[in-house]
This record gives structure tokens, sequence and C-alpha cells, in this order.
């Protein structure tokens, strides 16, 4: 392994190259680019062993492709072009006054949350390098979800072009261009929420923080994502720019408590928590810090890790409701129809929570029938009733069938049995060493088959929930189809519009339907490899097979099929137009 000065340094070194290619001229910066990756492997194998070469070269291939989402030409782009609409147009700059201490309180949240984490890379023993190689992996995700964050603070102006009814955001790494005509709603804050704005703090959302001091906010709901910006509550750019919405867009106002206030206290104990165990690794290394100074024997220290999973498995329904400020539902129609899919399904204790969030999307968590819970956003609720309780019958059955326990055991068990093969098999993994390009290759053997493996286990689950919640509801298999359809149909839709604002051209990129056929390599990454089987395939099977044995025969030979290039077979898509069947195969 080598040593973290030694990872730290490509690191930085990665990011340099990433950088540099992003702010050279696109055939230019192709060019270095290549050069330069060509250069860098070379190096790289006449420098180091080849462990150590591989476990680099891997480190600084997740490190390049992390921050070519960040680097997107396709926004480098669009910055451009909003540039020069705006020396053409009449436009109102909407001034804001920048507080530093807005962002030092993000970098602390960060550094709070990451400290633990940070001390076992440089501070644990070299016996545990391959798990600091992973901690490592988490960091640069943080890392580079926060350099967006940082660029906004330092980058981001604001311009109302009155006469186009548009609202330009100039950032260099998230510009907007958002037409107000398409919010759907308008809120003002007294402050910023940081425990609804922070990364590391939050589930389901997906908002862009262009808040830069303590001062009054306005949020704006769009389709895709929710966007919040400081302003003066005396600006009259502000009330004109409120103005050009449709008449019908719903405003509120919220008074936001001060991070001390015991509300937000009880909030962010809940939400720390979440930070350090669900999205960090503070939690897990901080426990192992203090195995390891107490000198516990390895069966010690995994019995403490066992259990501390337990105990998050119990707990994750209350962690995640706090995530994403979620709120219950006691009552209204949605609330009675649910009751009734929970008492057919005989989960009648189960709850529902609604959490504000333009992102289409259904979730169930708890461990047990007990503490089952099912989270909707409220984009999804916008939906047709009948797709609405066809989203809420799959999470039932998720909850009636423990699926998210069996997941979770499904992935300890993996984890179990690369524990056992090591120990049986001590003596042929010890001569493995002396020929290490094998060693080497098994290991990344491994790290392939973990997620096929959890793909086959999630998606098996996920068939299954279609299948079982169709049984529950009116229309049966073609409802649960239609609501599949109508969910893939809208989440296209949010994300079509996410791209217009962000970038120069959506049309330019190439997306197919979620609910059409993709060629076949995106169909193998997403049958080997996804949480969720193809919609199309799902959607398909809920209209062709009537008994679940017939279903999983035919999920099990798509997952093979499917994957494989086919010249000669037709398309199987869904359009609006094709409700009672898909065509199959030939």
């Amino acid at each position: 392994m080598p040593q973290a000065m030694t990872i730290i340094s490509y690191i930085v070194l990665t990011g340099m190259i990433a950088f540099i290619s992003f702010i050279l001229p696109k055939r230019i910066g192709k060019l270095f680019e290549i050069s330069v990756i060509l250069g860098f492997l070379i190096y790289l194998f006449l420098t180091y062993e080849i462990t150590e070469a591989l476990m680099l070269i891997s480190l600084c291939a997740f490190v390049y492709g992390s921050l070519l989402v960040i680097f997107d030409r396709e926004k480098q782009a669009k910055q451009r072009q909003l540039k020069e609409e705006l020396k053409q147009s009449f436009y109102k700059k909407i001034q804001q006054e920048k507080d530093v201490r807005r962002l030092t309180l993000d970098i602390f949240f960060v550094l709070l949350v990451s400290s633990i984490g940070l001390l076992f890379i440089f501070y644990a023993p070299e016996t545990y390098a391959l798990l600091k190689f992973f901690i490592g992996i988490y960091f640069i995700l943080t890392i580079t979800q926060f350099i967006s964050r940082v660029t906004n603070y330092v980058t981001a102006e604001l311009y109302f072009l009155p006469e186009q009814n548009r609202l330009i955001i100039t950032s260099a790494l998230e510009p907007r261009d958002l037409p107000l005509e398409e919010v759907q709603e308008v809120r003002r804050e007294t402050g910023p929420d940081l425990l609804r704005l922070h990364p590391l703090f939050t589930f389901m959302s997906e908002n862009v923080d262009y808040t830069i001091s303590f001062n009054s906010v306005l949020r704006l709901s769009f389709p895709g994502e929710t966007i919040y910006i400081n302003f003066d509550t005396k600006s009259n750019i502000i009330k004109q720019l409120i103005k050009g919405m449709k008449e019908d867009t719903e405003q509120k106002e919220k008074k936001v408590a001060a991070l001390w206030h015991p509300d937000n206290l009880k909030r962010l104990f809940w939400k720390g928590y979440y930070a350090i165990t669900v999205k960090g690794v503070s939690a897990y290394t901080g426990l192992l810090f203090i195995l390891i100074w107490l000198d516990a024997p390895s069966s010690v220290m995994i019995s403490f890790v066992l259990l501390w999973w337990v105990f998050n498995l119990y707990i994750s329904d209350r962690v995640l409701v706090a995530a994403s400020d979620g709120k219950k539902l006691t009552e209204g129609k949605l609330f009675n129809e649910a009751q009734q899919l929970f008492k057919q399904a005989g989960i009648s204790k189960t709850r529902l929570y609604l959490v504000d969030s333009p992102i289409h999307n259904g979730l169930a968590t708890g461990m047990n029938l007990g503490r089952g819970t099912i989270m909707l956003t409220t984009a999804t609720a916008q939906l047709s009733l009948d797709t609405i309780k066809a989203i809420i019958a799959h999470e039932a059955i998720h909850i009636k069938k423990r699926d998210i326990l069996t997941n979770q055991i499904a992935r300890m068990l993996f984890f179990a049995v690369i524990a056992a093969g090591s120990y049986l098999f001590y003596d042929q993994l010890l001569m493995l060493t002396d020929h290490i390009v094998l060693l080497t290759i098994l290991i990344y053997v491994l790290i392939i088959l973990f997620p096929v493996y959890l793909s086959f286990i999630a998606q098996w689950t996920e068939m299954r929930a279609d299948h079982l919640a169709s049984l529950l509801l009116d229309k049966q298999g073609t409802q649960m189809a239609n609501g599949l359809y109508e969910l893939g149909k809208a989440q296209d839709e949010a994300v079509k519009k996410k791209l217009s604002y962000s970038t120069q051209d959506a049309n330019s990129v190439k997306r197919k339907l979620s609910t059409e056929r993709e060629g076949w390599f995106l169909r193998f990454i997403e049958f080997q490899f996804m949480v969720h089987p193809p919609l199309y395939w799902r959607i398909y099977s809920l209209r062709t097979y009537k008994s679940w044995r017939s279903t999983l025969m035919a999920w099990a030979g798509a997952r093979l099929k499917e994957s494989l290039p086919d010249f000669f077979r037709k398309s199987i898509h869904c359009n609006e137009q094709n409700t009672k069947e898909v065509n199959a195969w030939k």
C-alpha cells in the first residue's frame, strides 16, 4: 500500500490534470488529457510495484471520474453563452453581500463529520491499509461535492431579465438559466436552513445552494431541482421577480430557527448521526480507533462492528426520516388510500411520510414490520392517484417481505464468505503473494463480483415487489405497469428540464427515455450492476407474465440475454399508445 502522502500527492496531481483539461479549448484539452494520462500510466508502472501501481491507477481513475462530473464542458459552454446573452440583454443585477462566516460554517461541518476518518487514515496501523484506501475514496466523493459549493460562493452572480422573465445565475461550475414561469413554488425564509442545505445532512433532495450569507432566503422550486438564493427583503428587483411567476404559483413563508434552537439541536443530532454513519465513515472508523487503542482482539472488533450495524438497521427509519425532514401524514385522501393498502398487505402499523423534494421517488425503510416506514416525495405526490397507489403498494411489499433486512444480510454474508475463505485458504493465499499479478487479479475479480451479487439480490426483491404489489391494486398488473410508466416519464421530463437550465443545449445530450430499451452495453450495466432492473423490462414483465414463477424465470433469463449484443431482435419499448402489450423479442 502506498504511503498516505504519496496518495495525497497523486490525488492533487490528478485534480490538476482534470482542471487544466477543463479550462483548455475542447480539442486541445482532449489531446492534453490523453497524452498526460498515457505518460502518467507509464511512469506509475516503471516506478512502483504492480500492486501499488494498480492501486494508484484505480484511485486516480476514481478521482478523475468524480471531477469530470464537476468539470462539465456542457456547463462551461452554458456559462459562456449566458455571459454573451447578458451583454445583449436588459438586466437587473441582484446585489448580494457575502458573509465569509456562511462558507466557514459549511467547511466546519465537513471537517467535523470527516475528522475521525482523517485521523484513521494518518494514524491507524498499516495493517488497515486496504480500509484506508476505501476511506480515501469516500473523502474524494465528499471533496468533489464540496468543490461546487465553494465555487458557487466565490463566483455566483444573479441577474433578473424582466423583459424575458428569466433568472440567470452565472457560476464557474453551476450556471443556471431559469424561466420564472416554470417555478412551481416560491418560499421566503428568514435565513438559510443549514441542516436542509448542507449535502452531508440531506437525503432524497436535489438542492442547489447559492446562499452566501445569513440574510433572508428565497427558495424556488423548479422541475428536478430546488434553488436557494439570498435576497434583500426591501429589494424591488425581488418583488418584480416574484411577480413574473405564474399567478397560481404557490407562495409560502417560513421562519428558520437559529442553529442552537432546541428543535434544531434535535435535528442536528439525528442528521449528524446520519452524516457520520450513512454518508460518512467517522462512526465506524471511530469505533475501530477506540478498539485498536484498547488493543482489542479481532473477534471483539468484528463483534462490536456487527452490533453497531444491527443497531443502525434498527433505527434506520428514524435516521432517514430525520435526514429527509419528512412530515408524517395522519389524515387526508392520500393517507386513507395508503392505510387501505397497508391493511391489504398486512402491515397496518406502517407509517407514511411526505418529503419536500422535486425528485420523483418513493422509499421503504425499517428492518421489521413494527418499524416500517414509507416515504414519498412531494413531486411523486403530484402524480395520478393510481400511480401513487402503485408506488405505495410496491414499497409496502418491501416492508412486508423485510427486503431492507434481506439486502443488508446479503451484504454481510458476502463479507463473511470472503473472511471464511481467507481463513480456510490462508496458506494458498500466502503462496499467491509470490505471484502478485494473480493476487491482484483475484482482488479485482472480488471487487467486480460484489456489486453484481448485490444487484442480483436487490433486483430479485424489486421484481417480487412489483408482482406482489400488483395483486393489491384494482387493475393489478396493468395499473402497476402504467404507474411505472408515468413515474419514468415524470422522471425523464424533470431531468430534461434540469439539463435545459444548466447546459447549453439540452437536446444535444443524447439520452433515451427510461421506459425505452437502451443499447446492449447500457442494458448490461443496468442488469448486472444496478439495484433496480431497467424500467422498460419491469413494465414489459408486468404486462406479459401473470405468475411470480414465470416472472422470476423471465427476469433470470433477461439478466443474461439482455446483457448481450442483439443485432436481429426487435426493441422492447413502452409508449403512451402501447399500454396493453409490449413488443417481444424474436
